[in-house]
């Protein structure tokens, strides 16, 4: 039997007017979408679906090595992290043409993703097809009474089930001994969902098995990765490079946050699981000897609820050679941790960490059943920053008593807090968890459009105290002002500025000179104010995109802006470069960097020194100056 699991292509390209977009599904616990403003097609692949956060699809990857162990014929492709388009896609799977289909789906993606099966089975006309992943609808026997395009839908974690699906299909086995399998009992589909049964003969039997008790992580394989990208999968936590390996330590979460999506649908409940620290260690060495991995991400729901679990995987770490020489990050919460488990995940190379603190205000706290500790919370991670670990944020707006004094609150703290990265989202009530319930049941969800759930910038719901309008317009503004708060505490005590200075004191007044927008807008503005105060003619060069941001800081014919792509591509800007700086004699170049590490920065480089000849100082969000003339 071939068997193929997929995460199939899922993009929009531009268009003259609109932006396109990209998204991420398999692997990602808010599937969701980043605009793409140019789209290079090339061999059947986008150059523009590639870069930034890729989430590496660990269901799909460890079933599949479920069933490779098993000796089917297997192959898991991942087009997202490829980049692949849809034709490149359907022409591989009319070539392969497999018996079997694994798709994980999702809430945004669950569309496109029916239309997919259709014409996988138009490809391949005797293909089954099963559906797996965070969507309610996976769960309810009329789902697949609804759509003849798939034959078997499994609810939940679904590595073993689908294993074990496989091989009674293989075996003739018994599908009612499967656990959360949805199947068609007889076999039979009505042609039109609407249309009335002609006799009890076509009527379709559906059957929903329970959903078992979940699994020893200890009988898992290690994740499938041969074949996909392995270069291109990334998180870059406050600074991490890449290439990175991705993988899973533990599974679930003891606590019961009502947005969470994973404990809710795809454990079924706060149950907490463990590998082995050296089977993950084992696992880690394996990869490493394969492909020159420049950091590690352990993508555990909640890395730190078993003190004891990580100060011995922080041994096995540094007994390993890995811990302080391949720096990793993870996510887990801040109010676990004290000094010593720190310290030891420091001394054994932990560079960052994501830590959830959703609000400011302890009622709301409460509300979302997140069992946290504000002040405790806000200690630990003055802590984490202090023993010189990074770390990243998360804050949610629109839970369900929040007011304007609340989210307020909300904002001054991440403001004040040492953080290197945020994210603000709006709370988005996936269908199948607590909170889509209660908003539901309040009259609050104001899309049931499927697309619309991509965990994004965009409301599906409202709450009593704000239209959905106006929670978008909140993380709009609470992004412009922490990204001015940490440029300020960044560049207060003038050593930016002095060093700045110096490496610009070969520059003569009046000499013009080009800044590159490829950071967040307030350093650039910060290096623009700089380097007129140094009395240079200043210019910008920048994404359309970001054009107005600038415009009350620089005269129109000193900002240069591209439209057609939102970020920096030598390969399509170089003669316009080459160009612009001819007309304008710039004598230098000076670089925004969000990291030290320069990650990513190889064409705004090679473009900076096309424009200016040469580059004079790169400077990172953290105040840190990078001199290319010294």
């Amino acid at each position: 039997m071939k068997v193929l699991f997929t995460n199939p292509p899922w993009y929009k390209a531009p268009t003259p007017t609109q932006p396109g977009w990209r998204g991420v599904r398999a692997g990602s616990r808010w599937p969701h979408t980043f605009e793409v403003h140019s789209h290079t097609i090339r061999d059947g692949l986008i150059a523009e679906l590639v870069g930034g956060y890729l989430p590496f699809p660990v269901w799909l990857a460890t079933a599949a090595a479920f069933a490779k162990r098993e000796g089917f014929d297997t192959v898991i492709r991942d087009s997202l992290s490829m980049g692949e388009t849809y034709e490149s896609f359907y022409a591989y799977v009319k070539q392969f043409s497999p018996d079997f289909v694994v798709l994980e789906s999702s809430t945004p993606t669950v569309r496109i993703d029916l239309e997919i099966a259709a014409r996988i089975r138009a490809l391949v006309p005797e293909v089954k097809i099963l559906f797996t992943g965070l969507h309610v609808e996976f769960e309810q026997e009329d789902f697949l009474e609804q759509h003849a395009e798939i034959d078997f839908l499994i609810y939940g974690e679904y590595e073993v089930p689908t294993l074990q699906l496989l091989c009674a299909l293989r075996d003739g086995g018994d599908l009612s001994e499967i656990s959360a399998l949805i199947y068609r009992a007889d076999g039979m589909v009505k042609k039109n969902k609407d249309e009335p049964p002609a006799s009890k003969q076509n009527v379709i039997k559906i059957r929903k098995n329970p959903f078992a008790k979940l699994p020893d992580l200890s009988s898992f394989p290690w994740a499938d990765r041969e074949g996909l990208p392995n270069l291109n999968y990334f998180d870059g936590v406050c600074g991490l490079e890449r290439p990175q390996l991705q993988l899973m330590a533990t599974r679930g979460c003891p606590y019961g946050c009502i947005f969470c999506a994973w404990p809710q649908m795809l454990f079924r409940g706060p149950r907490y699981r463990k590998r082995s620290a050296q089977d993950v260690v084992d696992e880690i060495k394996a990869n490493l000897a394969k492909v020159p991995y420049k950091s590690i991400y352990i993508d555990d729901d909640t890395f730190n609820i078993s003190k004891e679990y990580v100060i011995e995987l922080a041994g096995k770490l540094k007994e390993a050679g890995i811990g302080g020489v391949i720096p990793w990050s993870t996510m887990g919460r801040a109010d676990l941790m004290d000094r010593p488990t720190l310290e030891a995940l420091r001394d054994a190379g932990l560079f960052s960490i994501k830590y959830g603190v959703e609000s400011g205000d302890q009622d709301i706290i409460d509300e979302i059943d997140k069992r946290m500790n504000v002040e405790k919370n806000v200690a630990m991670i003055r802590l984490t920053k202090e023993l010189g670990i990074r770390v990243h944020l998360t804050f949610t707006f629109g839970l369900p008593s929040d007011t304007a004094d609340t989210i307020e609150e909300t904002i001054k703290l991440a403001c004040s807090l040492p953080a290197d990265t945020v994210q603000f989202s709006i709370a988005t009530p996936f269908p199948g968890t607590e909170m889509y319930r209660m908003y539901d049941e309040k009259g609050w969800i104001v899309s049931k459009n499927w697309d619309d759930y991509n965990g994004s910038t965009v409301a599906v719901s409202r709450t009593e105290n704000f239209t959905a309008a106006q929670l978008e317009n909140y993380v709009k503004e609470a992004y412009r002002r922490f990204d001015q708060a940490q440029v300020e505490r960044s560049f207060n005590s003038g050593d930016a500025i002095n060093k700045l200075r110096t490496a610009a004191a070969s520059l003569k007044k009046g000499t013009p000179v080009v800044v590159m927008q490829t950071s967040r807008v307030h350093l650039t503005r910060w290096i623009l104010g700089a380097l007129q105060d140094f009395g240079l003619d200043v210019h910008l060069v920048t994404p359309l995109r970001f054009k107005d941001d600038f415009s009350a800081l620089l005269p129109k014919d000193k900002i240069h802006a591209f439209s057609g792509n939102s970020h920096f591509n030598y390969a399509q800007q170089s003669d316009w470069a080459r160009q612009l700086k001819n007309s304008q004699g710039f004598k230098g170049a000076f670089i925004p960097y969000t990291f030290e590490s320069r990650d990513g920065y190889d064409d705004v480089e090679r473009l900076a020194g096309e424009l200016g000849g040469c580059i004079i100082a790169g400077i990172t969000q953290r105040g840190n100056l990078f001199s290319y003339t010294a």
